[in-house]
C-alpha cells in the first residue's frame, strides 16, 4: 500500500450516487499541444476567408526549416531565408 500516493483517495462504490460521472484526468501539456491547431494555419485560413479585406501589413510567412534550405553553406543560409520571405 505504500506505492499509492497520499493524494489518492479510494471511495467505496456505495458512496457514489447512481448516474454520476467520473471526470477524466486533465490533459498534459504534450497532449494539449497535439489537439491544438498551429497558429500559422489558423492565420492562413483567416487570411483566405478575408480575401481583399485582409490588412496588407499582416503578412504570414511559412516557417523555414533546415530541410527547405538543404545542405547550403553557412554563409548562404541567411540569404536563402531572405529570398523565401514574402516582400
Amino acid at each position: 500500500m505504500s506505492a499509492i500516493p497520499r493524494t489518492l483517495r479510494v471511495v467505496p462504490r456505495i458512496a457514489i450516487k447512481p448516474g454520476s460521472k467520473v471526470l477524466p484526468p486533465p490533459l498534459t501539456n504534450q497532449n494539449e499541444r497535439a489537439f491544438k491547431e498551429p497558429l500559422l494555419r489558423i492565420m492562413a485560413r483567416r487570411q483566405q476567408e478575408a480575401g481583399d479585406i485582409w490588412p496588407p501589413n499582416l503578412r504570414i510567412e511559412p516557417h523555414v526549416t533546415k530541410t527547405a534550405i538543404g545542405k547550403a553553406p553557412k554563409e548562404m543560409r541567411v540569404q536563402l531565408k531572405r529570398l523565401l520571405k514574402e516582400r
